[in-house]
């Protein structure tokens, strides 16, 4: 009897420990959840994109994060993505950073899957995470498995296609003719897009500030590219004092690696 009672206390302590780890188990719907987990998480009132392409309006249960060391916030993105973003050599900038930080926002697509937000910033100015009145460079880069630019010769109804139209990216600058994106080829089939607003016209970059308690969506002048490779969509932002600083092999340098 004593046998047969030990056996049934075995058998359900199995069973509860079974149960409790599939709870766990059930608790997390993504692996990559556990790489945010060392991170602060905060409040935010906004995620940034892309307000003229819109390619990743529209989703849901936003969570932001505190800055933190740039080293430390590419530990806490999954590695495909990692392996994408080459930092720049920041000798080659035009200032002297006083800050180099970078915050995360992880956000859910419509299968359940997490997408991260990178945001690697260089300030001018060590004293607060804002590009307000100073020298700036920023890489804003997100996940996206699919190519958003497919462009199929045979096919006219690629949004590629109604791009081009919008903005006007194969147009002649012009007084009377305005182009808003130039497609500077990243490689031969996927763009390179440069905002080419006249400079007379607000250059507005949609990027993360943070004060300390939360992380908040601005918007300032700034020159921007534009570009997906690899499974990440790009939009790196900059302004310098000397406007005519060419930062595009920069630019495809982090994008590609060479």
């Amino acid at each position: 009897m004593r046998a047969i009672l030990s056996l049934s206390i075995i058998c359900l302590s199995l069973i509860l420990f079974s149960c409790q780890k599939s709870s766990k188990h059930l608790e997390i719907i993504d692996e990559n959840e556990l790489l945010v987990k060392d991170l602060s998480e905060v409040e935010g009132n906004a995620r940034t994109y892309n307000f003229d392409f819109q390619i990743l309006n529209g989703f849901q249960k936003t969570f932001y994060y505190a800055p933190v060391e740039i080293p430390k916030a590419l530990k806490s993105i999954p590695e495909e993505m990692k392996d994408v973003i080459h930092l720049p050599d920041v000798s080659a900038f035009p200032f002297t950073p006083g800050t180099e930080m970078a915050n995360i926002v992880t956000f859910w697509n419509t299968k359940n899957k997490l997408m991260f937000q990178i945001q690697i910033s260089y300030f001018e100015n060590g004293a607060e995470y804002h590009a307000d009145n100073q020298d700036f460079f920023i890489i804003s880069a997100a996940t996206l498995t699919d190519n958003p630019f497919v462009d199929d010769p045979d096919s006219k109804d690629d949004q590629i296609d109604q791009w081009r139209i919008d903005f006007n990216v194969d147009g002649a600058d012009s007084p009377e003719e305005v182009v808003l994106y130039r497609d500077l080829k990243l490689i031969a089939d996927l763009p390179l897009f440069l905002q080419n607003l006249p400079p007379d016209w607000p250059h507005q970059y949609a990027y993360y500030s943070y004060d300390g308690t939360k992380i908040i969506h601005r918007s300032t002048g700034a020159k921007m590219y534009y570009a997906w490779y690899d499974g990440v969509l790009f939009q790196i932002g900059y302004t310098f004092d000397d406007e005519t600083i060419d930062m595009e092999p920069i630019v495809r340098q982090i994008i590609l690696g060479t």
